[in-house]
């Protein structure tokens, strides 16, 4: 079922408002649909890299545990 204008965005603010600090696409995907229902993932990558580049910028973080710390 498709969301109404809006709905995504506005959920995706309301996850973000809880994090200050950020949160990565897989947190933002799963409490978003929490809120609202299935949505595809592709839909929350999509608000962020088209929609709104310049409002949330994208930040790296080095996760891979198999990377040495020097």
């Amino acid at each position: 079922m498709r969301k109404r204008p809006g709905e995504v965005r506005d959920a995706i603010v309301t996850v973000l408002k809880t994090r200050p600090r950020g949160a990565s696409v897989a947190e933002i995907t799963h409490h978003v649909q929490t809120l609202i229902g299935t949505v595809p993932a592709a839909s929350i990558r999509t608000y962020f890299t088209v929609t709104t580049p310049k409002l949330f910028p994208r930040v790296e973080c080095d996760t891979n545990p198999a990377k040495g710390t020097g």
